[in-house]
């Protein structure tokens, strides 16, 4: 690691070694070596400003000797130094209509943590866990993949892995994590379904609204509406799933019973008070913001304005609003604003940035063009070259990150094939959901809680194998034999 923390007469101290300077050097140093580097006859300054960014930004992502949200701002520190690009194309990546979307969201999902609720569905649901591994890791598994189709992954962990800890250290597994089988295979459950089950609704996280917000306006210039994405995501995240499950079933492990697990769930939900009014009013702030999201179509004529960022944005301003049945308000901004995950907003937004860079420069179809060149048709090779390249950019970087960088280049190729471009980013989208093999989104929270690293990456690459046939296969065959998979 390039910091690392050291204890100095009682306090913690930040310290930085050598690998820091390196890690924090070799960015700009790609930056520069593709500016100069790259053949201006082909290049323009502007289309090698954007690769050099994108190449600063995914090596920070990778190595991170700052964090993530420093790095996602790089967009606008390398346009306002070199002039490359005008900088309020940048600037308005921060301020678009889904990082207003992610905000209202996740000032809900916090009100779910403010009240309680988290705890309390996600218990509820495990008291039908029994002792055997298989039903463990099943249950761990389709709960976490179910709960991320309409929540963030990261947030789905950071609710489930607490919870799987704490049964695990009830059963006497808690000082062992990183070395246990049992605790292994459950943590891997959890990070698996959070990270496949994203792609299952757009409010399953933040690549999903990348994609759909390049949709808008690079091939539809019209709105998109969600219940599309779900109608045509569900069946694959369906077949893709059990896939996975076939696989996390097939891991081998000494211990094949949890004696007393079933009885900790239930023993803890009794001890739960009965749901409370803040409970209730998390429970439908969410359910309302859900509902009107999927269900715009039915009232689009006569509010064309209110569309999901916004009403999320309305229902997270209630929760400052509305009592909590003790004399307060359900949410206080005090309470709120250090929970925010305000990281995510900004790589968010920086992935959008490099993505309108790589467009608006034309580096987006400079790398189509090279692509054509291989004769690409738009058969199951071109697909499994898209999936390729959204399992190794999600599994370097992040899911928003690969949808951001990959989905205007889909476009751009498929769009330069004569091709419909709304299945390819279907698929496009679906490899990008499938980072599971370093600690990073979902997989930190695991690792943080004892998950080995060295287990992930060893398991994960069997899954990320399974993941490229499976996906390809899948979208030759909807792309093939379902007219509605190319309909937005």
């Amino acid at each position: 690691m390039a910091t690392g923390i050291k204890n100095i007469e009682g306090r913690s101290v930040v310290y930085i070694n050598t690998k820091f300077y390196i890690y924090l050097l070799l960015g700009p140093l790609f930056f520069i070596g593709i500016l100069y580097g790259l053949p201006q006859d082909s290049f323009s300054f502007a289309a090698r400003g954007s690769i050099g960014t994108m190449a600063w930004m995914t090596t920070w992502w990778i190595l991170r000797p700052v964090n993530i949200a420093i790095s996602a701002m790089l967009p606008i520190v390398t346009t306002s130094l070199l002039g490359f690009m005008p900088v309020t194309s940048v600037l308005e990546n921060y301020a678009s209509p889904i990082v207003i979307l992610l905000l209202g969201a996740n000032i809900i999902t916090v009100s779910w943590s403010a009240s309680g609720l988290d705890k309390r569905l996600s218990l509820r649901a495990l008291c039908l866990i029994g002792p055997s591994m298989r039903h463990q890791i099943i249950t761990w598994f389709v709960i976490s993949t179910v709960m991320t189709i309409v929540l963030p992954n990261v947030v789905v962990a950071a609710v489930l892995v607490p919870i799987a800890i704490a049964m695990l250290t009830y059963l006497g597994m808690g000082d062992d994590i990183g070395r246990s089988g049992v605790s292994t295979v459950i943590l891997l459950a959890i990070i698996y379904g959070a990270s496949l089950g994203g792609f299952g609704s757009p409010l399953g996280g933040a690549m999903n609204l990348v994609s759909i917000q390049h949709l808008e306006e690079m091939v539809l210039h019209r709105e998109y509406m969600y219940i599309n994405w779900t109608i045509c995501m569900l069946p694959m995240l369906v077949v893709v799933s059990a896939g996975v499950l076939f696989l996390l079933l097939r891991i081998k492990i000494k211990q094949k019973e949890l004696p007393g697990s079933r009885k900790f769930f239930q023993d803890e939900y009794k001890k739960l008070p009965k749901m409370s009014t803040a409970e209730k009013w998390s429970l439908t702030l969410f359910l309302a913001a859900s509902l009107l999201s999927f269900l715009r179509p039915l009232y689009a004529h006569a509010f064309p304005s209110l569309k999901p960022p916004y009403i999320f944005l309305i229902c997270g301003m209630l929760s400052f609003i509305v009592p909590d049945g003790k004399g307060n308000r359900l949410m206080t901004w005090e309470y709120t604003s250090p929970r925010l995950v305000w990281g995510l907003f900004y790589l968010f937004a920086g992935g959008m940035a490099i993505g309108k860079m790589l467009t608006e420069s034309g580096a987006g179809n400079i790398l189509a063009q090279a692509l054509t060149s291989y004769e690409l048709s738009g058969g199951i090779l071109l697909i499994a070259v898209f999936v390729f390249l959204g399992l190794l950019l999600c599994n370097v970087s992040s899911a928003t990150a690969a949808c951001a960088i990959l989905v205007p280049i889909v476009i751009n190729l498929a769009q330069t094939l004569n091709l419909n471009p709304v299945p390819y980013v279907y698929i496009a989208s679906v490899a990008s959901n499938c980072a599971i093999l370093l600690p990073t989104s979902v997989g930190a929270v695991a690792v943080g809680y004892g998950l080995d690293p060295r287990e992930m990456l060893k398991k994960g690459i069997v899954v990320v194998l399974f993941s490229f046939f499976m996906v390809s296969a899948l979208g030759w065959l909807f792309l093939k034999f379902w007219p509605g998979f190319s309909v937005a």
